[in-house]
Parts: structure tokens; sequence; C-alpha cells
């Protein structure tokens, strides 16, 4: 009760209005070039990902910033225009998670739950609340792994996906952190997959062939 009393006086001094600010593109553009080179071996051995099918309304717990016709949402257009102001925002977060580390027992947990959850409710604040999220937001998912592959698969080589992946992991923390996770072990289930298939296949081709020899004798 106490430390959630303490996390609650903390986060009260935080400022609400953060967003997507450039150095969060930034670093969106960064792990998305990471996860294109580590994905490159995969897409010479010609394995390919398809994208999951979302969900066609806005109730799972991961709601996309892009629209079912490809658009980027109201929200996360919002979210980029209300950057200003954003590094200061967080780096309050990041000094009162470090008060919180130096004054209470296991701080340093308490510490980094203030930062995220400061960042992500500031997110929140800055494209418009939950509200306005979800009225703007035609698709979503339940799973964060099935939201990292379908917006690489289906949006990484578009113009701005920077910027509509930045205003995602501002809100999403937990998709920022399992982004790249999730993609590689995706690639790596279809390429187990690919392998599976090719070994039926094999099989069945072996077994045509025994039967055709039996025939033939």
């Amino acid at each position: 009760m106490k430390k959630s009393m303490i996390l609650i006086l903390m986060l009260s001094c935080i400022p609400v209005a953060q967003a997507a600010s450039p150095a969060d593109v930034a670093a969106a553009a960064r792990v998305i070039q990471q996860t294109a080179k580590l994905l490159e071996k995969y897409a010479a051995a010609g394995i390919e990902l398809e994208a999951p099918t979302p969900r066609a309304d806005s109730d799972g717990k991961y709601v996309m910033p892009y629209t079912a016709d490809g658009a980027t949402t109201a929200w996360a257009d919002k979210a980029l225009q209300a950057s200003v102001g954003s590094a200061a925002g967080k780096e309050a977060g990041k000094k009162a998670g470090g008060l919180l580390a130096k004054k209470v027992p296991f701080g340093g947990l308490m510490g980094k739950k203030v930062t995220d959850t400061a960042g992500s409710q500031g997110a929140i604040m800055a494209a418009g609340g939950w509200e306005f999220i979800r009225e703007t937001s035609d698709q979503s998912f339940d799973s964060v792994d099935e939201t990292a592959v379908y917006l690489h698969v289906s949006h990484a080589d578009g113009p701005g996906y920077a910027e509509a992946l930045s205003a995602a992991f501002d809100i999403y923390p937990d998709l920022k952190k399992r982004y790249s996770g999730a993609i590689k072990k995706a690639q790596q289930d279809a390429k187990k997959a690919q392998k599976e298939k090719k070994k039926n296949k094999d099989k069945d081709n072996g077994s045509a062939s025994v039967v055709k020899e039996a025939s033939d004798s």
C-alpha cells in the first residue's frame, strides 16, 4: 500500500502532455533498421512473413496507428503534432524514477515503472485520450507479438512508418520492447514451418515412389 501511494505521488508530479518527439522517431527508425538487418538472412533464404489478421475493431488491447485502408490514424497524427514539450516531460519522468530509486527499498524497479507509466500515460493524453484513440481506429490486436509482426510486414516499407511506430511505442512500451524479438521469432517459426513442409513433401514423394515400384513389379 505504501509503495502504491508513493508511486501515485511521484506520477502526480510529472507533466502529462508527452508525445512522440523527434528523438522518439529517430529511436523508432533505429529499431526498424536493426530489425531489417537482423532479418536479411531469412529474406535471402526466401522466407517471407505473412501479416496476421487484425480485429476489425478498436476493442483489442493494442490499437493500430493505421486504419484498414492504410492511412495513419487521427490519434497517431495528433500525437506527432503534439511533440513539443515531450522531451521535457519524459525527462521529468526519468528524474522522478531516479529519486524513487534512491529513497525507497527496491525503488529501482518502481522507478522504472514510474518512468514507463508516465511516458505511456503522457502519450495517451497527447494522442487525445483513450476514447479518441479508439474512436479513430478500426483495427486492433490482443497480442503484442502479432501487433509487431503486422506493423512490420504491412507498413515497414511505407512512408512515415518510423513516425507512426514511435506513436505506438509511446503508448505501448511493451511493444517497443518486443518489436524486434517478436518479428525474429515469427521468422524463426516460418523457417521451421518451411522445413517441416519440405520434410513432409519429401516423405510423401518417397511413399509415392514405393507404391509405384510395388505396382510396377
